[in-house]
């Protein structure tokens, strides 16, 4: 499911920005983030126990695709929670999603498939069946929203 960068960005979004120099930068705006632990305390550390991380994968399929204009690709340190190792977040039209245990080039082009799904769909869709088992929620924001909200149905 190859979705080409010239289909899935048909608006390019920029955004002028003036650096602390005074130059002014045209920025082109991403629609997705996907950042993936590489030389952290635990990811990849086979002599911890853990799985290698498949690094290379991750930029091939990201140059594969052609999605360098839409999708920013971060190789990172340590992003957290280092109890579940091998962790990969994808932030998708302003929607955390995080995956665990990222440990195979196939896990990895699942991951590319569900973005590329999204920019076929033109909206961020929950992450597929097939995919849940790795997702997790980093972030307390819907629990909080649930804790917080108001109890409308009461008078």
């Amino acid at each position: 499911m190859s979705v080409s960068s010239s289909a899935s960005c048909a608006t390019s979004f920029r955004q002028h920005v003036t650096r602390a120099d005074g130059r002014l930068v045209d920025l082109l705006q991403r629609r997705a983030h996907i950042a993936y632990c590489f030389s952290g305390c635990c990811c990849g550390k086979t002599e911890r126990g853990h799985a290698p991380v498949p690094a290379a994968t991750f930029k091939d399929e990201w140059v594969r695709r052609n999605l360098r204009k839409v999708v920013h690709l971060t190789r990172a340190a340590c992003l957290g929670p280092c109890e579940l190792a091998n962790v990969a977040s994808l932030m998708f039209d302003g929607h955390a999603t995080w995956f665990h245990s990222v440990n195979s080039a196939a896990e990895v082009r699942v991951i590319f498939d569900y973005v590329e799904m999204m920019l076929a769909a033109d909206r961020f869709l929950a992450p597929p069946a097939h995919l849940s088992h790795l997702t997790f929620n980093f972030y307390d924001w819907d629990a909080r929203a649930q804790v917080l909200a108001p109890d409308l149905t009461q008078s």
